[in-house]
């Protein structure tokens, strides 16, 4: 995927084309859009209906084109729709609505090939940031297979307890995932994709810095399975190489989600990644089956508190009905690995009938910094004790699981 407008691998001013027959909506997108070197904006004082068939003889000159519209209105839907029909360029349609606009009207424009739908009330901001990237997704090439016969490994990141810390797992594994250049200047970067999947409470966007973009509400409302040049354009690229699939800004309803959805966006993924990182809700809804089905390894973060020892055992049992052979890795955060084992913990491997192999030491300090900045911490500080954790525990994650068998103690 490319880089966000404004960097240095991308110095070319955006040409944006406003067309409207308000003069506040173009006085506002003024606003939004100052002249400057990175943006060239122009307006047209008019309609694509009142073109009379000549807006692809303009409209396709620019970067993107941003409207108002209402959706109620047929000639003007139907002139959009004739102007879209002919579409050879990457040009971007960004319509902006009433705030009031239904699912299924909104769902109307992006059938005519309208890029995204949003309300009048958007930010500047978020309006700014939609406009870059789906400029970058339409000007990038569709995702590529990652090879013959090729299908990425589905690391699955799931949680005891709330507040335990997986999505500092989930985030900081899939950036460790990526790699980096070997001494010999060798590219040994892998393709990485992020899935948060926490519908109502998922953060892993704030632990990157990331606005949502509505990627997601938008992958919810499709009809039917999207394809890759849909998800090239939700899924949003972090600097250090990992795609992120933010969960919703809004608080969605954990049903809204439907099973064969998910099995879709995994199956597209899987063609093109090396890697999907998934981080779990604690919700147990049965969209989460296709996610098992699919997963290579599944890690189970927790503590070994009793009570979390417990709920790890329960989850485990529970997944494991969706898929028996499923490989679980348990993980223990906020804990110093012991240079013997106490009775506390023999017991606990007991419980999971399992070796507990993975342990992140307790570094408040840095996590709360890395969260703070928004920064994975195996970027920002990777030779502190944490840092080095996380990336051993990802290199371990990485490697192809072994046979499911029940340990002994």
């Amino acid at each position: 995927m490319t880089q966000h407008a404004g960097t240095d691998a991308d110095p070319r001013p955006r040409s944006v084309l406003v067309v409207t027959a308000r003069d506040a909506f173009a006085q506002c997108m003024s606003e939004v859009f100052p002249s400057d070197q990175r943006i060239r904006l122009t307006s047209q004082n008019t309609t694509f209906g009142a073109m009379n068939g000549h807006a692809s003889d303009v409209a396709f000159n620019y970067d993107a084109v941003i409207f108002d519209v209402d959706p109620d209105d047929k000639a003007e839907c139907k002139a959009i729709e004739d102007l879209l029909s002919h579409r050879a360029a990457d040009t971007v349609f960004l319509a902006l609505t009433d705030n009031d606009v239904s699912i299924t009207k909104a769902r109307a424009l992006r059938d005519i090939g309208v890029d995204d739908v949003l309300p009048m009330s958007i930010s500047s901001t978020v309006l700014r940031t939609v406009l870059d990237e789906k400029i970058d997704a339409r000007a990038a090439p569709p995702l590529a297979p990652a090879g013959p016969g090729h299908r990425g490994q589905v690391i699955t990141v799931a949680q005891a307890r709330g507040g335990i810390g997986a999505t500092t797992v989930a985030v900081n594994t899939a950036c460790a995932l990526v790699g980096k250049t070997s001494f010999f200047g060798k590219s040994e970067k892998k393709r990485v994709a992020l899935l948060d999947l926490d519908l109502q409470f998922g953060n892993a966007n704030v632990f990157l810095d990331l606005e949502d973009n509505g990627g997601f509400l938008q992958t919810i409302e499709l009809a039917e399975p999207p394809d890759a040049r849909f998800l090239e354009g939700v899924l949003q690229h972090h600097p250090g190489g990992v795609d992120v699939l933010c969960a919703p800004l809004p608080v969605a309803p954990l049903q809204s989600v439907r099973p064969e959805l998910i099995a879709a966006i995994l199956d597209q993924l899987r063609d093109s990644y090396d890697h999907i990182v998934v981080d779990l809700p604690r919700a147990l809804v049965d969209w989460v089956e296709p996610v098992l089905k699919r997963t290579t390894r599944l890690v189970i973060v927790t503590d070994t508190a009793v009570p979390s020892v417990r709920q790890a055992r329960r989850l485990i049992d529970f997944y494991r009905e969706d898929n028996v052979a499923l490989p679980v890795e348990v993980l223990v955060n906020r804990e110093k690995r012991p240079l013997v084992k106490s009775e506390h913990v023999r017991e606990a491997e007991k419980v999971l009938q399992t070796s507990l192999r993975h342990w992140l030491p307790d570094n408040a300090r840095v996590a709360r910094r890395a969260v703070d900045l928004g920064r994975p911490i195996v970027e920002m500080k990777p030779g502190s004790d944490l840092g080095k954790a996380l990336a051993r525990v990802a290199g371990e994650l990485a490697t192809e699981p072994s046979p499911v068998a029940k340990h002994s103690v």
